[in-house]
């Protein structure tokens, strides 16, 4: 596998894979010793492990961004299963689910913890490179790398919590007041356009992992395509400006094979252009959905050893339902008697072979076998103890790109249904790679089946929550989740974090 990052990253990631569960608390410096500063080029960069190694785990884990952006939507419910393991934590993943968030949840500080922790690591790291006496030809170019990273961390935060503090400066040690959403939005804009120009260009391997220049585009076109939402100012020109910074230089492409974007050894795919490295040389945490989603009877087919299964997270029944038979997305969600890979069956605990079924009947009672399980990344063999899936995680892929193209197209005409040329080519691109043929292509499209589009092409990659808050479906009524109010569309501040800053004021409504 690429190893560039993935090696930068270990030096870091076991201290804080290990400290992960429960310390929320961040030891803060105001100085640093001059003879602390990195003096060669080769330590600036190994320096920079430190500011990604957070976003290892909280940023692809059930138990950080993975449980607030995912299990919060109508894609993705944790029932209590009776048998075959199970995952209650007391009730936490069904509260996510049904919108009753408080500050005390562990996936929503964990969320806050690894956008502002990566926030203080890049502050740290900048002033460091800066101060450094290493003179060398990328030594800008690291620097503006490190302000992207901050600037992905602050978007992060700025979606999932509004108005944010943001201190840019590592050797201000006060306490930062929350500022305004549209101001946020504008720092964190200004450090984009200000960074990207002095980033790498093309995704070549030595980058791979890294913030590279068409990384800053998309965050800017997420940012330009939710601006109406967030802060009551239309940016879809710019957004599809953005857009078409990453479409037309020619790096990426979509997989012929829709499959080959989530399997091990995912890193050659010419579709993802942000990921999370991942790799079980480097140690525990990172990205588990065979822990997440399978049934303890599943071990013995994935040799996986000493390595608990929750029987777990499950696709909802409804988006199951959104995928046509013939579309080969589908293939990732695993339905049905389940056999070894010699044909036998796969005895459950409660009686014949081990069957899951798309209905859940009880949020908080469920059978074993209840539930769509998630196969859309391939799950690994031989896997020990808590170590992490070798699959990248990919955080920005094309796919995503052409479609939210279109989507700006859509809504910068006034269009709540569409059949521009324009809009119908980037959305069929997608649509024909699901089906291997055009005989699914949209001759017209509304904004309702370009969102159920993105449901089944994103389905489970941290994208879901944010569609339906700007699709204005996130308040809706789903299975198991009564109407919610408007205020959830956003998340509490952690109380720890209200505790330790005063000058922080909690969201309304909470």
């Amino acid at each position: 596998m690429a190893r560039s990052i993935k090696f930068l990253i270990a030096v870091f990631a076991f201290i804080l894979s290990n400290s992960a569960c429960t310390n929320l608390d961040e030891e803060l410096f105001s100085s640093i010793n001059s003879e602390e500063w990195y003096s060669t080029e080769h330590e600036c960069t190994l320096a920079m492990g430190s500011a990604y190694a957070g976003l290892r785990y909280r940023g692809t884990s059930l138990w950080g961004l993975y449980g607030t952006e995912v299990v919060t939507t109508d894609e993705a419910v944790i029932p209590v299963h009776t048998n075959g393991s199970w995952l209650d934590n007391n009730g936490v993943w069904r509260n996510l689910h049904k919108h009753k968030f408080t500050p005390y949840q562990e996936a929503i500080n964990a969320s806050w913890e690894m956008c502002f922790n990566t926030v203080a690591n890049c502050n740290q790291i900048i002033y460091q490179v800066r101060n450094s006496p290493a003179q060398f030809d990328g030594k800008e170019g690291m620097i503006a790398e490190l302000r992207t990273l901050r600037a992905w961390a602050l978007y992060k935060a700025l979606d999932l919590f509004g108005n944010i503090p943001i201190n840019l400066e590592f050797e201000d040690t006060s306490l930062p007041s929350q500022i305004s959403r549209t101001e946020a939005f504008n720092i964190i804009e200004t450090e984009l356009l200000e960074s990207y120009p002095l980033l790498q260009e093309s995704p070549i391997s030595d980058y791979y992992g890294r913030c590279i220049r068409p990384v800053a585009f998309a965050i800017l076109a997420k940012m330009y395509l939710n601006s109406e939402k967030w802060i009551g100012h239309d940016r879809y020109e710019d957004a599809k400006i953005m857009c078409d910074s990453i479409i037309n230089r020619g790096h990426y492409t979509l997989e012929s094979n829709y499959s080959d974007n989530f399997i091990a050894e995912n890193e050659s795919s010419r579709e993802v252009i942000w990921a999370m490295p991942h790799d079980r040389v480097i140690g525990d945490f990172g990205f588990q959905m065979h822990m997440y989603t399978l049934h303890w009877a599943l071990l013995d087919k994935f040799d996986l050893n000493g390595t608990w299964c929750w029987n777990g997270i499950c696709m909802t029944e409804a988006m199951y339902d959104s995928f046509s038979l013939e579309d080969n997305r589908r293939e990732g969600w695993e339905v049905g008697p389940q056999f070894y890979f010699n044909g036998d069956p796969v005895w459950g605990y409660e009686g014949g072979q081990l069957t899951f079924t798309k209905e859940i009947t009880n949020l908080d009672a469920s059978p074993e076998g209840e539930g769509v399980r998630c196969f859309k990344w391939e799950m690994p063999q031989g896997l020990n103890g808590w170590e992490t899936m070798d699959n990248d995680f990919a955080f920005f892929r094309y796919a995503d790109i052409l479609l939210m193209k279109a989507e700006a197209i859509m809504r910068e005409n006034g269009n709540t249904e569409s059949s521009d040329a324009s809009v119908l080519n980037l959305v069929n691109q997608v649509r024909y790679r699901a089906f291997g043929n055009d005989s699914h292509n949209y001759t017209s499209i509304t904004l309702d089946e370009l969102l159920a589009e993105r449901g089944r092409e994103l389905a489970f990659e941290e994208v879901r929550r944010q569609d339906l808050i700007r699709f204005g479906k996130w308040g809706d009524e789903w299975k198991f989740k009564p109407q919610s109010e408007p205020y959830k569309e956003l998340f509490p501040i952690p109380n720890n974090v209200l505790n330790a800053n005063t000058n922080l004021e909690q969201n309304p409504g909470y």
